[in-house]
């Protein structure tokens, strides 16, 4: 059944809904939020939380990437409450910025945004918002172009393109590999003998969370050390949500990630990954072979330890 009401995550208007299981789930394509599959318990929890703003960029950004939404629902809305994250304006600037360059097909190009629909590009919570982060960009020479209430047309410019050619060599200079994995004792040997072991044979430094003592909010040190590494190991076994936030995090600004999965869980990975190749292992040792052998042939070695 068909319905044409606002978008329960944004409410921006006029959306063609897709109803199904007595009116509860909700799926539609919306131009702020992006493709959007969620119960109406999630919407009215959402809104209730104050999450939208969040939700609504979260959904957008995924959208952007390709990645086909799973269904929010009540208790997947809690763990993303947690895991959202929230950024400085100095990181929603680069976050615009990256944006904008993946709609970019040549240098100079004008890119057309819509401040009501187009400000969760920028996790921002407003049009107003947005229109401030992009004149911040153009104010620091990383765009030119013009800003109006209904309609920007702005090019990156040649400071920009260096902008984010710093922004990306950020990671790419790093030796740390981030490892998002259960932490189950279930699975201690297959970061002993399976993870840690490849990462360290291609002489780059892995990194677990729970590897030492910190001070700071588990949610932002998590972004800060994504974000200073070079790239991502997600081991998906036993479903963690967290270890999908942090793989979508990585791919959000552009970070690779190596999937892997043991072989008994490869048919209940989550829909949304399933595109990716996933490094199937029964053993350990099995996946530190085949985990070495793909960061070898994809990103190279890394520095000596």
């Amino acid at each position: 059944m068909t319905e044409t009401i606002d978008c329960p995550v944004c409410k921006l208007g006029s959306h063609d809904v897709t109803v199904t299981d007595y009116g509860e789930r909700l799926e539609l394509k919306c131009a702020r939020c992006g493709k959007v599959r969620i119960t109406r318990t999630a919407a009215a929890m959402a809104e209730s939380r104050q999450l939208s703003p969040k939700l609504s960029a979260w959904l957008r950004n995924r959208t952007e990437l390709g990645v086909e939404p799973g269904e929010i629902d009540g208790e997947n809305l809690k763990t993303l409450a947690k895991d959202l994250p929230t950024y400085s304006v100095s990181d929603r600037m680069s976050l615009l910025l990256r944006a904008i360059e993946r709609k970019t097909t040549y240098p100079g190009e004008k890119v057309h945004l819509n401040p009501v629909h187009d400000y969760t590009l920028a996790w921002a919570s407003s049009g107003d918002e947005f229109v401030f982060l992009v004149q911040g960009l153009m104010t620091r020479g990383f765009l030119s172009g013009e800003t109006r209430s209904d309609m920007i047309r702005v090019a990156i410019t040649p400071d920009g393109w260096d902008r984010l050619e710093t922004l990306a060599s950020a990671s790419a200079e790093s030796n740390q590999v981030f490892v998002a994995m259960s932490f189950s004792t279930e699975l201690i040997t297959l970061w002993e003998n399976g993870i840690r072991p490849a990462i360290r044979r291609a002489r780059f430094n892995p990194y677990r969370i729970d590897a030492e003592p910190h001070l700071d909010r588990i949610d932002a040190k998590i972004i800060s050390e994504i974000q200073n590494s070079r790239f991502v190991v997600a081991d998906v076994t036993q479903q963690k949500p967290g270890v999908y936030f942090e793989a979508g995090f990585a791919l959000g600004i552009g970070i690779p990630v190596f999937w892997c999965v043991r072989e008994d869980e490869l048919d209940i990975v989550h829909f949304d990954t399933r595109q990716y190749n996933h490094l199937v292992w029964n053993t350990p040792e099995e996946l530190e072979e085949k985990l070495y052998d793909f960061v070898r042939a994809l990103i190279g070695t890394g520095r000596a330890n």
